[in-house]
């Protein structure tokens, strides 16, 4: 008999895509599933689109909640799941069909309790699939990278137990982190299996304060962890000074960058793309030419 996996959707609020989303759970090809809808306060017809929908199948399970975040959303679904594994998925998204099956198979194929699948927002391209397994500090590498795993909860099927000891709060930015390190190894498939419509973002600040709690704890990691933490800066830079937005801490941000840049340029640069290194360089000259040119500069969004 094969294992129950738990699939806990967050939704508030998402009648456009509601439908489609549940429509592509259903739809799985791996069939011991249980779905688990949190209707996380919504005031349009999210709701009635959960209840309509659970009659046409006994799989599904819909809590009516007042709203209080994401976080929360995702510890309701955890109190109630009784799967041996557990999936998130968001209601702005779809699955391929067979995203569950397939992650079923890395779990029984390797010794993992994680298995994660490439995450796109448009048509995956890559036919040659291939999964290879990472131990701990290697995931978290690539995890700190960003480059194929992703630092979201979505397109990744974790053992029940993991969250035994780890709950959502309203700053989740570190808790794929920390179910890496949780773990002893991890699966990845480059294999494009959910299809993220809507990206989940997290404060820069939080990223960057996870990048040194982490760098702190692996010292192994150190350029890859000033890797994410001048990118998050950059980001933070860009985004400001393009929508005149004030930068919070801003003089200890661009010190730290600055460091960053003087101690391992050189070793951070074959992690950058012409467009961020382009950035960097400006950045680090001249601060007030790069405040002034930055409207009319490559997007640093390409490199995302």
């Amino acid at each position: 008999m094969s294992d129950l996996i738990s699939i806990i959707v967050n939704i508030h609020n998402n009648e456009e895509t509601l439908k489609n989303c549940i429509v592509s759970l259903i739809s799985q090809t791996y069939r011991e599933i249980e779905i688990i809808l949190i209707d996380d306060g919504s005031t349009d017809s999210s709701g009635k689109i959960c209840d309509d929908l659970i009659l046409t199948s006994s799989r599904m399970k819909v809590v009516h909640k007042m709203h209080s975040g994401i976080g929360n959303s995702r510890n309701s679904g955890l109190d109630i799941a009784s799967g041996k594994y557990i999936t998130f998925v968001n209601a702005t998204d779809t699955l391929k069909s067979n995203m569950i099956e397939e992650l079923y198979k890395i779990m029984q194929n390797y010794p993992v309790e994680i298995a994660i699948c490439s995450v796109e927002n448009k048509k995956n391209t890559n036919f040659d699939y291939k999964t290879i397994t990472l131990g701990k500090e290697d995931a978290l590498r690539q995890l700190l990278l960003e480059k194929s795993i992703k630092n979201t909860i979505y397109g990744k099927l974790f053992k029940r137990e993991l969250f035994n000891s780890i709950r959502f709060s309203e700053d989740n930015s570190q808790i794929v982190t920390k179910l890496f390190e949780l773990s002893s190894k991890v699966a990845f498939t480059n294999n494009c299996l959910y299809i993220c419509n809507l990206n989940e973002t997290f404060s820069r600040s939080s990223l960057i304060n996870n990048s040194i709690r982490i760098m702190q704890l692996y010292p192994n990691l150190k350029i890859q962890c000033q890797y994410s933490i001048l990118k998050n800066i950059q980001d933070e830079f860009y985004e400001c000074f393009c929508n005149n937005k004030v930068i919070e801490n801003q003089e200890n941000m661009y010190k730290m960058f600055i460091q960053i840049v003087k101690d391992n340029e050189e070793r951070i640069s074959p992690f950058l793309s012409y467009i961020r290194k382009a950035h960097m360089y400006l950045l680090a000259d001249n601060y007030m030419t790069y405040k002034r040119i930055c409207p009319v500069l490559p997007e640093l969004s390409i490199d995302n």
